[in-house]
């Protein structure tokens, strides 16, 4: 039994930690054993208890334990541990490595400790630790040098586990929404991920939409109203969603310190699509089109002939807006500005006149312009074979006639089965050769300017960067205009180039063209 010099009694104050919630003595049975420990020795016990549950001591914590920083910082607050905001002439710990394993971080504890004249019980030794003392500072660091050991072998073994799981492409934790896990009946281990069909049509529809570019913010919104919620019963917010796009357990990867390995469960998102919008969400300064801010496709593509900057859109609203002022594109830099209608009618185009670049995307042998380069692995080939025989087999039905009713029924169902499968084949061509911006944009016997217009703006913005480029149409550069007053040809003042960056000698160039401009896509 120990007493204060004057006879008080002494106070002690716990700290309680338990790494693991499955495992270890409980934070309740921790505090039971050290109140215990307390009135044998005719202590008082002080204030609320500091408390980190389910948080490592090791080197290896990627959580703070924040009772441990409040324990330092209370103790560091007065000239001993009695007047400190700890209050307390003793800490209660029920084993040293509750602590902590980390030598560093323990001896400068031990060290405050003794600065502050507050001594450390240890429980489960039975044993009351003066920091101060040579050989009770040695036994209670050689126990944090026995704790980090542990640690470092446990984090080894978990370590060399987790790596030739995830080269197996086992499954690891929690399984993301949208799939269930799949126990082992007679000893209740982890052994496969499946869909959850109750959750998956959240994951499958984000990336449905993302490969679409429509803009995390309006999924989000979209979600919401359609009454998507997450596990904890509330709408998905943009940080979720945003995580959920970036795991490649979706679409049957095991991801793990960045190498993608094959995993053993099925993708619910095609693997094409998932690398489409992962290729979307990395592309540098994507915009985040909410209905507002960037609207206009055109600012995409279109170009400053003095500066090579972009432009933006100018509305003239507001009440000091003059009456008679057009929204037009400005460039940025403040070079340049043109009156914004007549540059969309001429390369977009109006109803029934299209503009130069939903010409281009109307052209018959679009498909064959726009095939990705490289486009030509395993898949590729393959679908390409398959379309090929379908496509004999097809025009061999056509010629085909039969002698009888029965017979011309039986031909006319094969054709018209044949028929599906060669469209199905193209589809699948496209979708492996096409840029992925394209396609919400241009369908197969689909009117351009309708499905132009049902397309989602940054899927068209991508759209006026692929084409409006030099491999397609050129940069379409604007010019200062030649001269004052209206009805100026707005064709006058556009000029297509190869090359990227301002004209060279701008006051010779032609208003009708420069020497490497062209519309061509060959």
């Amino acid at each position: 039994m120990t007493h204060q010099p004057n006879g008080g009694r002494l106070v002690a104050r716990e700290y309680r930690r338990l790494s693991d919630a499955k495992g270890g003595t409980s934070i309740e049975d921790q505090g039971s054993d050290n109140t215990t420990a307390a009135d044998e020795n005719d202590w008082d016990l002080h204030g609320e208890p500091y408390i980190d549950e389910g948080l490592s001591a090791s080197r290896y914590a990627r959580k703070r334990r924040d009772d441990f920083d409040q324990l330092v910082a209370d103790l560091s607050s007065g000239p001993t541990g009695r007047e400190s905001r700890f209050g307390a002439d003793i800490l209660m710990l029920w084993e040293s490595s509750r602590g902590s394993r980390r030598v560093g971080e323990w001896v400068s504890f031990i060290e405050l400790c003794e600065e502050k004249s507050v001594k450390i019980w240890v429980t489960t030794h039975e044993r009351l630790y003066n920091p101060a003392n040579g050989r009770d500072r040695k036994a209670l660091i050689d126990d944090a040098n026995d704790s980090e050991y542990e640690s470092y072998k446990t984090h080894k073994r978990v370590s060399r586990t987790a790596a030739n799981q995830a080269r197996k492409g086992r499954p690891y934790g929690e399984a993301p929404y949208g799939l269930m896990p799949v126990y082992d009946a007679a000893t209740g281990k982890l052994v496969n991920w499946t869909e959850d069909p109750l959750r998956s049509i959240v994951p499958r529809e984000l990336f449905r939409l993302l490969e679409r570019r429509i803009p995390m913010a309006e999924i989000e919104r979209r979600f919401e109203r359609r009454g998507y919620r997450n596990r904890s019963g509330r709408p998905f917010t943009h940080a979720h969603l945003a995580d959920m796009a970036r795991r490649h357990s979706y679409t049957g990867l095991r991801y793990y310190k960045g190498v993608a390995y094959e995993a053993i469960w099925d993708g619910i998102v095609p693997r094409k699509r998932f690398w489409n919008v992962q290729r979307f969400l990395d592309t540098p300064g994507r915009a985040t089109y909410k209905g507002g801010g960037t609207q206009y496709e055109l600012t995409a593509g279109l170009r400053c002939s003095r500066c090579g900057a972009h432009f933006r859109v100018e509305k003239h609203e507001g009440p000091k807006a003059r009456a008679n002022r057009k929204p037009g594109y400005k460039c940025t830099n403040n070079c340049l500005n043109i009156e914004k209608k007549p540059v969309d009618e001429l390369i977009i185009g109006k109803p029934g006149d299209l503009g130069v670049l939903l010409s281009y995307l109307a052209r018959d042998d679009i498909y064959e312009v726009l095939r990705a380069p490289g486009s030509d692995d395993a898949t590729v080939r393959q679908v390409q074979a398959q379309l090929a025989t379908a496509r004999a087999e097809r025009d061999e039905m056509r010629q085909a006639k039969g002698s009888n009713m029965a017979q011309v029924l039986v031909l006319a169902n094969s054709l018209a089965a044949k028929e599906q499968e060669v469209a199905e084949l193209e589809a699948r061509e496209r979708e492996l050769t096409l840029p992925s911006s394209i396609l919400s944009v241009i369908k197969p016997g689909a009117d351009v300017w309708t499905s132009w217009h049902e397309a989602s703006i940054p899927a068209r913005r991508d759209a006026v960067r692929l084409i409006l480029a030099p491999r397609y149409l050129g940069y379409p550069y604007i010019l200062p205009s030649p001269r004052t007053g209206p009805n100026q040809p707005i064709a006058e003042r556009i000029v297509w180039r190869h090359v990227e960056g301002p004209i060279p000698a701008l006051a010779k160039v032609p208003p009708k063209g420069v020497e490497d401009a062209g519309a061509h896509g060959e």
